[in-house]
């Protein structure tokens, strides 16, 4: 019975480890987002990029495309690997039952 219940805490310190990671990295995220749109602006303007000139070439419109995608993709991996974090913790703990 004891060791059941040394089990139990042991499983819900785990638990409880993985929801503090995860919100760890909602928040550098959020924390991050705010520098990052800066970073996206500035690359776009018009003294680097000129992303908004029609006359560029189309390497410089494929470099605009991919700094315009990287916010969405930085928080996208950011939720990813947090959620990853969660769940592969909880798949080593049921295989080691």
């Amino acid at each position: 019975m004891v060791l059941k219940q040394m089990f139990m805490q042991k499983k819900a310190q785990s638990v409880m480890v993985g929801v503090m990671v995860a919100i760890t990295v909602l928040i550098a995220t959020i924390v991050l987002i705010v520098p990052l749109k800066e970073v996206i602006t500035t690359a776009r303007s018009v003294t680097y990029l000129d992303c908004t000139n029609t006359s560029i070439t189309t390497m410089t419109k494929a470099t605009c495309v991919v700094v315009d995608m990287y916010l969405f993709y930085f928080v996208g991996v950011a939720i990813f690997g947090g959620l990853t974090y969660i769940t592969a913790k909880k798949i080593v703990d049921m295989r080691t039952q």
